[in-house]
């Protein structure tokens, strides 16, 4: 979860600051580096647009565990009282170390809850075609099968040609066909009425461009909270973990 949201937040910030900093030679080999670590673990599958990997697995899994934690988070977190509710939206750091970090994992998590459950429930989508189609129907919105474009193991170079050929042809008859005014046909396309494909909206859900460049900062700063959220989970239990063998 922790790789999850800092390579996310890495994605999301690292081609807009690149150009402030006068790095944009170098930041591309770096940008795509980043991408195959945050989606597959550096286990690239053959296909990327629809194959499976263990990394990409491993990745898609997580990010629903990260969206069932989150939940449950909410719930332990839930207050009983206003009293409750103030203490834990605010971060002390006059109490010693362990109770700022039990608060900002308390206090950062519930602020950057929206954001994260976001990004971990849209993951999977691009991972699983079943979670995908899940999704869009969820939605309300047009499923869109990601085809596999590489060469079946039967198929024949020269069938493959004759195809390519053949759909040229057809190609390049329908575009002889269109009528001259074509003013009427693209205002068609932009204004049928149907939906946009769901891919287009989970990506902008996940990536935080469904506000423009405000919600994408919100969406930075929450990937950056979420990946020291496991850390600090961590933490905590083993100093409660050790506390209970002192007192045994």
């Amino acid at each position: 979860m922790a790789i999850l949201c800092f390579t996310g937040f890495l994605l999301l910030v690292i081609k807009d600051i690149s150009p402030l900093l006068g790095m944009e030679e170098g930041v591309e080999p770096f940008y795509k580096a980043v991408k195959q670590l945050h989606r597959w673990l550096f286990m690239v599958p053959n296909n990327p647009h629809g194959g499976l990997s263990v990394g990409r697995v491993i990745m898609a899994v997580s990010s629903m565990c990260m969206a069932l934690v989150l939940l449950t988070g909410v719930v332990v977190w839930w207050p009983k009282s206003k009293k409750m509710l103030k203490s834990r939206l605010k971060v002390s750091t006059n109490k010693g170390f362990r109770r700022f970090v039990y608060d900002t994992h308390v206090s950062l998590g519930i602020y950057a809850f929206v954001f994260l459950f976001l990004m971990a429930i849209t993951g999977p989508v691009f991972s699983f075609g079943w979670y995908r189609q899940g999704m869009s129907k969820l939605f309300g919105q047009n499923t869109e099968k990601m085809e596999n474009k590489m060469p079946k193991a039967g198929d024949k170079p020269t069938a493959a040609k004759e195809n390519a050929f053949a759909n040229g042809k057809m190609e390049q008859a329908k575009e002889q066909t269109q009528p001259q005014a074509g003013g009427a046909n693209d205002t068609k396309k932009e204004g049928d009425g149907k939906k946009p494909g769901g891919k287009k909206l989970f990506k902008s859900l996940h990536t935080g461009k469904w506000g423009g460049w405000f919600s994408k900062i919100l969406h930075a700063l929450a990937a950056l909270v979420g990946g020291f959220l496991p850390i600090s989970g961590y933490y905590l239990w083993w100093k409660k973990r050790q506390g209970k063998h002192a007192k045994c």
